[in-house]
């Protein structure tokens, strides 16, 4: 871009507001992106891909890292409990509280995230995660453990709170279904690797080694995240100039249609026009601006150096502020239906497969990890091919159709071929990405009952496994989708505390499931109690078909959330 082709900043009073293009940016695509970039350098959707997929990456593992040191041990519970002199049962209980735990951490870390900045907040998280890990490794009693256990668990939570927040700070509408399903299938195939690693490492080591690799692994990423994880919070201005452009409900941050400004649709080639206040943007192919070295290290400080003296803390940003989300349908049904479907198709069988698989087909540490682990891990990475991506093509035909219509309907009623205001018309519903999950619905049952049955009549422990397949090639679909929803598409500047609803859903459901599966297994008949986990799954799914119907009209009735 020649200087002279450069555009300037919007003469507006608000700080915030300066920081606008005078043009709506678009993408290679030739459509306008959603949400629209700033021009400043600060920005994280101005880093450069390759940055962006670094950060990604980053995340994704300290999240692996979160999953995988709380489900590790589920492989060695025989022999640990052996060395403690407790039932097999009871040595699933350190990994229950390690769960429970993980649900509370976000209370404190998002709200603290969401005012200093995501990278303090992930450096302290790992810190935790490794003295934790030594500590477990430590232990000389069974209540010790179970004490550095729950501090492992909350204090390595933050990660899978605030990963999802990242995504949708560095990604754009169109991007963020594959992104985030990069972000959940590491998250979620850290506790599925566990058991594999686990298992391995507690038949040549001991069962302790399984914590101290979780130590060694917690201080590899603290290193590597000291240098290459840069902060991704930013302050961004309300455009309200994008509900005119492509009328868009997923970033649209106020319900008053009293303002209305027109745009004009010019050819994307055009030169980027100066301008003031709400006239008519031109629309310009992006370019981003360089991230230079003094970028950089400012987004490498220990706190957000730019946060802005309005971002500050409150007490009921503690629990009361993050949970309040529940009220909207858009979160709390998505939240309820991913817990219950996530802790029947991922948690439970990493809670029982041990004990149920040494009972009845007499396998050791080594094969219960490879039967717990190798099916969650291909049935998760299965499951990504068919949600992420999918949903980004999803949406970028839906942003696609909107925009021809808009501009189809303003040609006919003679304003001109390209001008006119293109509001409702262009309308991109967040509930089109919903219509992925389908598969997901379908096939998290059909698991259940495969695993229940074939467990109950031991049948070839080929059997069994195929059904967890099943079923975690179901959840990743389910989590992705969700995720992408309600974080990414429906309340972009609440994603941190709609995250940690997810969080605390999937986390306390997650809680219950040692306590009561085996043993209401036992009683009633594997295949009954998994008929009863499956209709659970299928009535918790009803709330969200409602969304795709309503979700909307419930959105827009219930306003925006108020920003930190």
């Amino acid at each position: 871009m020649n200087p002279q082709d450069e555009p300037k900043v919007i003469e507006e009073s608000n700080t915030l507001d300066k920081l606008r293009y005078p043009t709506i940016q678009l993408d290679s695509a030739g459509l306008p992106l959603i949400p629209q970039p700033t021009t400043s350098p600060y920005d994280p959707l101005n880093y450069p891909n390759w940055f962006k997929y670094i950060i990604l990456a980053l995340v994704s593992l300290l999240a692996f890292s979160a999953t995988l040191n709380v489900a590790i041990i589920n492989p060695a519970v025989v022999p640990l409990s052996a060395e403690f002199s407790i039932a097999h049962v009871t040595g699933t209980y350190q990994t229950t509280i390690a769960i429970g735990t993980n649900a509370l951490g976000p209370l404190l870390f998002t709200p603290l995230a969401n005012i200093y900045g995501r990278r303090p907040i992930y450096l302290i998280s790992v810190l935790i995660g490794f003295a934790s890990a030594l500590g477990s490794a430590c232990a000389k009693s069974y209540g010790t453990l179970i004490l550095a256990r729950a501090i492992l668990g909350f204090g390595s939570s933050a990660p899978l709170a605030l990963g999802a927040g990242t995504v949708v700070d560095l990604f754009y509408v169109h991007q963020r279904g594959k992104a985030m399903g990069v972000f959940t299938l590491m998250m979620t195939n850290g506790g599925h690797l566990a058991p594999i690693v686990g298992g391995y490492v507690a038949r040549d080591r001991g069962w302790r080694w399984c914590f101290w690799t979780g130590a060694i692994l917690n201080g590899i990423l603290f290193v590597i995240c000291l240098f290459l994880m840069p902060e991704t919070l930013f302050d961004r201005p309300r455009d309200t100039r994008m509900r005119a452009a492509i009328s868009d409900p997923l970033t649209s941050e106020s319900n008053d249609d009293d303002e209305k400004p027109t745009v004009q649709m010019v050819d994307k080639s055009s030169k980027p026009v100066s301008i003031s206040g709400q006239g008519r943007p031109h629309y310009v192919p992006y370019q981003p601006p360089p991230l230079t070295l003094n970028t950089y290290l400012n987004r490498l400080w220990f706190w957000d150096l730019e946060r802005p003296l309005t971002r500050k803390l409150k007490p009921t940003d503690f629990a009361i502020k993050p949970l309040s989300m529940l009220k909207y349908p858009s979160v709390v049904f998505p939240a309820l239906y991913y817990a219950v479907t996530y802790g029947f198709a991922s948690i439970e069988p990493a809670l029982t497969v041990a004990t149920i698989f040494t009972d009845l087909y007499g396998f050791d540490t080594v094969r219960n990890g490879l039967a717990n682990g190798l099916t969650l891990l291909i049935g998760a990475s299965l499951g990504e091919l068919f949600s992420g991506p999918v949903t980004d093509w999803m949406m970028q035909k839906a942003r696609a159709r909107a925009l021809r219509r808009a501009r189809g309907k303003n040609v006919g009623e003679g304003e001109g071929e390209g001008e006119g205001d293109v509001d409702e018309e262009a309308t991109i519903p967040a509930e089109v990405r919903l219509q992925g999950i389908w598969t997901g619905a379908i096939t998290v049952p059909v698991g259940l009952l495969i695993y229940g049955v074939t467990v109950h009549y031991k049948t070839t422990f080929i059997a069994p496994c195929i059904g967890m397949t099943i079923a975690c090639f179901g959840i990743q679909i389910v989590t992705s989708v969700l995720y992408s929803y309600s974080c990414g598409d429906c309340y972009r500047e609440r994603s941190n505390d709609i995250s940690q609803c997810f969080n605390f859903f999937r986390q306390g459901f997650g809680l219950t499931l040692g306590f009561y599966s085996i043993p209401f297994g036992e009683k009633v008949g594997y295949q009954w109690s998994f008929t009863f986990f499956l209709l659970l799954c299928v009535v918790t799914f009803l709330p969200i078909v409602t969304l795709m119907f309503y979700g909307e009209k419930w959105r827009k009735r219930l306003g925006q959330p108020k920003a930190y």
